[in-house]
């Protein structure tokens, strides 16, 4: 009988534990394309053109680029609940701060404190999810459909403000609102939730053979987690403005593409976590079958100059390119080199970052003479990522047959 209390309670406890990660992980969603979404709106409120509004999206990248390689060490040696508050906490200066700038430098200081959160956030989410689950993996694969639920529901509510001619600010004073919930209900966890099991004494590691040397594999997907971030972060970036500018939609729907692409990646979550939990498809193989998907998305959406077809292509690129073949990638090359694990996670989600950080600045750039461009040169690096699960798949099976 008090085994089965402690059991209620562990899961009472764990049940909250999600709740608080996948609460900050809808907001992470607002984040990655709140300034995309009311670029018009900030670039009034700066003074700026569109390419240096579209640049602010950089500074998300360059918080994640200095936090990455060093509180994926600390979650292990630090409070997870105290780094997961400060997480929280840096989303919310940057939710609440942003609508009340002035300039453009100013913005991207505050911005940078969204990319120091990212990072704080992955870095205690991804392990503890891990540990409340005994190991398996579908609490993390949900991380990505917290992030697509954000993302789909941010465009529907900004189109209700702008209906109803309220200030764009209270978008992102919504994410404060959730965030200040979302603290609250962190106060109410114990510190030892995040930990399931603690090693009672240090174990020697055997480094023996375990030597790093680079080769092609881990090359190549290296920059895969590059291209398959720059295609989520880019396509985010620039589908509103893109059909509104160049295919002349109404605003109202040029926002609500978003929503297909965001319902694509959540269905596309689900499926990848049906499929790869029975194992009915070798992974190899559904990533190829994700890179086929994302080119074909893409080409529709290209091709399109009604709603229809535009939200048929949104709906397929959500699916293959958002639906987890990100964290996909990152299974196959940790499989590969298990004894590292750390140092590749590391690896892979920095070079992501550099996209993240690269991208609006290069696609700002060339945005204003070159928007039809821009989006299609988005087919070559859905080309370059095919290219790459193609190698990885014939890799894969001469190893096997050896």
């Amino acid at each position: 009988m008090t085994g089965i209390i402690k059991n209620s309670q562990n899961s009472s406890r764990n049940l909250r534990l999600r709740l608080v990660v996948y609460l900050n992980y809808i907001v992470q969603g607002f984040a990655l394309i709140i300034l995309a979404q009311t670029v018009q709106q900030l670039s009034t409120l700066w003074q700026a053109s569109i390419a240096s509004t579209t640049a602010v999206v950089s500074a998300i990248g360059i918080g994640k680029l200095i936090a990455y390689p060093i509180l994926g060490e600390l979650s292990d040696h630090l409070n997870r609940k105290k780094l997961l508050m400060v997480a929280a906490v840096l989303y919310l200066l940057f939710f609440t701060i942003l609508p009340l700038t002035h300039t453009v430098f100013f913005a991207i200081i505050i911005t940078t404190l969204a990319g120091l959160g990212n990072a704080a956030l992955d870095a205690v989410a991804y392990p503890t999810l891990l540990e409340i689950n005994h190991g398996n993996s579908s609490g993390n694969v949900l991380i990505k459909a917290m992030i697509s639920l954000g993302e789909g529901i941010l465009p529907i509510v900004l189109v209700a403000i702008m209906n109803r001619d309220m200030w764009f600010g209270w978008l992102y004073w919504l994410a404060t609102a959730i965030l200040l919930v979302n603290l609250i209900l962190m106060a109410t966890i114990s510190s030892d939730n995040f930990y399931v099991a603690k090693p009672s004494k240090k174990v020697a590691v055997n480094t023996k053979d375990a030597t790093w040397q680079w080769d092609t594999t881990k090359i190549l997907f290296l920059i895969y987690g590059f291209s398959s971030m720059w295609l989520m972060i880019h396509f985010t970036q620039w589908i509103t403005r893109y059909f509104h500018v160049v295919q002349s939609f109404s605003t109202v729907n040029a926002h609500l593409l978003m929503s297909f692409y965001s319902v694509g990646s959540l269905v596309g979550v689900g499926l990848l976590f049906l499929i790869t939990n029975r194992s009915w498809i070798k992974e190899a193989n559904l990533l190829i079958v994700t890179a086929l998907g994302t080119l074909l998305g893409l080409s529709v959406v290209v091709l399109s100059h009604d709603m229809r077809s535009a939200s048929i292509g949104c709906f397929i690129f959500g699916i293959s390119a958002a639906g987890g073949s990100l964290q996909l990638g990152l299974s196959q090359l940790i499989t590969r080199y298990p004894k590292f694990s750390g140092r590749l996670t590391g690896l892979y989600f920095f070079f992501g970052s550099i996209a993240f950080f690269v991208m609006p600045i290069v696609t700002g750039f060339f945005a204003t003479n070159h928007l039809p461009s821009i989006m299609s040169s988005l087919l070559a690096v859905a080309g370059l990522n095919l290219g790459i699960v193609l190698f990885n798949f014939y890799h894969s099976r001469r190893q096997n047959l050896k």
